[in-house]
């Protein structure tokens, strides 16, 4: 025989109710965090605004004055700074957005932005884009642009073509940026949906482009 406990009802009570809140904490442990809501149209707006913001100012270029370039470049860097802190707020905490949840635009000002960052942030960024370019949530032609922007910075031969720049040009003039296996070039191109050449591209550059360009000896290392 089993010895005969004796408990109250106060204390059968108190511990039917601590088994209940056990039983409530562990259902509310195996129930999956809701996803975080990501403000897609408000994110939208806001890109496309920046977008703007971004292309205006550069627009302005053609139509400035030698003896004004100084004040303009400040003007731009100013711009492409207020940009670039609400676009890594934006992608800090919700990532690289899918093209189809924005609108091409708007994913067009997350890329101009990063573009036209620091290497650091390209580093940083280009990963998450390239990833959705791949699985078609990012424009390639775009990622191609920004791989071939990141190689540059970082002192290496680019793949498409897309780049010139005149530093460390001999004449000063502007020129392609070296390129890996040039030969296969504008196959490359192709398959990332460039519709023209990189000696079609380099003459809308007004730039000089020589296949056989190499690496300067000491590239400057874009900061």
């Amino acid at each position: 025989m089993f010895p005969l406990i004796s408990i109250s009802m106060h204390n059968f009570y108190r511990v039917l109710w601590m088994a209940f809140m056990v039983a409530m904490v562990n259902v509310s442990c195996a129930q999956p965090k809701p996803a975080k809501q990501i403000p897609y149209e408000a994110l939208r707006v806001e890109l496309e605004q920046i977008l703007d913001a971004d292309q205006g100012v550069r627009q302005k270029m053609s139509s400035v004055k030698e003896e004004d370039m100084n004040a303009f470049f400040k003007e731009m860097q100013q711009v492409d700074s207020v940009n670039q802190g609400k676009v890594l707020k934006i992608l800090q905490q919700y990532g690289w957005l899918p093209q189809s949840k924005i609108g091409e635009k708007a994913a067009e000002g997350i890329f101009f932005v990063i573009q036209h960052a620091p290497l650091k942030v390209i580093e940083t960024y280009f990963p998450q884009m390239k990833r959705l370019a791949q699985a078609g949530e990012a424009n390639k032609t775009l990622a191609a642009m920004m791989e071939d922007r990141l190689l540059m910075f970082q002192g290496k031969k680019q793949i498409y073509g897309t780049q010139a720049t005149s530093m460390q040009s001999p004449d000063g003039k502007n020129r392609i940026w070296p390129i890996e296996n040039p030969e296969k070039v504008n196959e490359r191109r192709k398959a990332a949906g460039f519709t023209n050449t990189v000696e079609e591209n380099a003459q809308r550059l007004n730039a000089i482009y020589n296949p056989k360009e190499e690496l300067p000896a000491n590239p400057v290392r874009f900061h």
